[in-house]
């Protein structure tokens, strides 16, 4: 009674176009245990809602103070890195205060130096001085003494003669003798701008030392410190994941780890999710000798088998 029409069945499924709008299982990002379920399937659930709270099962986080305390080593951390600085303040003051000392007492050794060549330099006049002083003496004893054998002279005038001479020899080993004193001394001061030197020297290169040595343990220090503050915040991270939260309106499908106290690695699905806002789609397979009888606008009539029956 009613003209023929050629139909296709094929086999599908609903679906959705948008990956986000799909059924979705929700995994442990930690390893923990299962303490409590806020939910149970087939319930609706909001964005943000509590699904289920895991405890910690590692030992290194058993701590319940564990972000506080590495906030703290974080803090300590940071008060010795000031101290480095303040540390090598003080350094480079104690630099400055030896390397001025140094010009003090090289400037003090030099004027020294600089008195000990005058002194040397009138010590060896006094010592032509008395050269000269001295062949004079020797001529006037020696002529004195000639008169003297002659019967021009008295004995007291070749006596005079002599002591004048002997004063004159006194004078000359005197003058030797401060000529030397002056250039020992002359040494002695050169000696003694050389240890100066050398000892400031030995103290300025211990304290760039110390210097160099606390500014190290001041980069180990700041090295220490960026490794606790990633430490802290991924602590204060890992406590946000003891409690799985849904993702999306939705409603819960089914519990894949039952029960309390399963023990949850890394990655393991607890609970599977249907989004609630979707728009479905269907999803078919043709065989290929129908395909002749598809076309755009064709009317398709579904048969659907499932839940919720909304759908």
């Amino acid at each position: 009674f009613l003209p023929w029409t050629q139909t296709v069945h094929a086999d599908g499924r609903v679906t959705t176009l948008r990956p986000e709008q799909r059924p979705q299982v929700l995994p442990s990002t930690i390893s923990g245990r299962i303490e409590k379920w806020y939910v149970m399937e087939g319930q609706a659930v909001r964005k943000g809602d509590t699904i289920v709270h895991i405890s910690e099962v590692k030992s290194d986080y058993f701590d319940p103070k564990l972000v506080e305390r590495t906030g703290n080593q974080v803090e300590a951390k940071r008060n010795a890195i000031d101290a480095y600085g303040g540390k090598m303040g003080a350094l480079d003051a104690q630099i400055a205060a030896m390397q001025q000392e140094l010009q003090s007492k090289t400037a003090q050794i030099r004027y020294k130096i600089a008195q000990t060549i005058l002194k040397i330099e009138s010590d060896s006049i006094k010592i032509v001085q008395a050269k000269i002083d001295l062949q004079i003496a020797r001529r006037q004893f020696v002529r004195a003494d000639s008169l003297y054998k002659k019967g021009l002279k008295s004995l007291a005038d070749v006596e005079e003669k002599r002591t004048k001479l002997q004063e004159t020899e006194t004078k000359m080993v005197a003058a030797q003798n401060g000529f030397e004193t002056s250039r020992n001394d002359l040494r002695i001061a050169n000696n003694d701008l050389r240890l100066t030197q050398n000892e400031f020297a030995n103290k300025i290169a211990k304290a760039r030392s110390d210097k160099f040595s606390t500014r190290s343990d001041q980069l180990e220090a700041d090295v220490s410190m960026t490794k606790l503050m990633i430490a802290k915040d991924n602590y204060a991270l890992r406590s946000a994941f003891y409690y799985i939260l849904a993702p999306q309106d939705g409603y819960i499908v089914k519990a894949l780890k039952p029960g309390l106290g399963e023990m949850l690695k890394e990655g393991d699905a607890v609970v599977s999710i249907q989004p609630a806002h979707y728009e479905l789609a269907v999803e078919m397979y043709v065989r290929p000798m129908d395909l002749p009888l598809l076309d755009t606008a064709r009317t398709v009539r579904f048969l659907f088998d499932g839940w919720p029956s909304s759908f």
